[in-house]
């Protein structure tokens, strides 16, 4: 049986990871596939399993650093826009998306299972 943890990767050369959840009820959201498509050309974008947040789309930006940052609920067009700014590295973390940001257990549980699918699919 195939390893299902990290789904898909697309990689950019010399861009920010990005982790998108690509669980049952992350991926049945409509909002889904528009977070994909804005950050696929913009990222190394890694799909991985349910991250156990389930209020999705779910997105972990920079997995890899320090400080990543976990954020649910992006169903704008505006989240999707404010994510790009941020990747991009041309703004911060704007209101918007501050107030989508994960807390701390629920942050930590999701930043296992990404850091986990990162090191399979290495």
């Amino acid at each position: 049986m195939p390893d299902r943890t990290a789904l898909r990767v697309t990689a950019v050369d010399a861009s920010p990871i990005v982790a998108l959840c690509a669980g049952k009820d992350c991926r049945k959201r409509d909002e889904f596939s528009k977070v994909r498509a804005a950050l696929e050309p913009r990222c190394a974008l890694v799909e991985v399993e349910c991250v156990g947040i389930c209020s999705g789309p779910v997105v972990v930006a920079r997995p890899d650093t320090q400080d990543p940052l976990v954020f649910s609920k992006l169903r704008s067009k505006q989240h999707r826009k404010d994510l790009v700014r941020m990747i991009d590295g041309r703004g911060t973390v704007s209101t918007a998306l501050a107030k989508r940001a994960v807390g701390k257990g629920k942050r930590t549980t999701a930043l296992k299972r990404v850091r986990r699918a990162l090191e399979r699919a290495a």
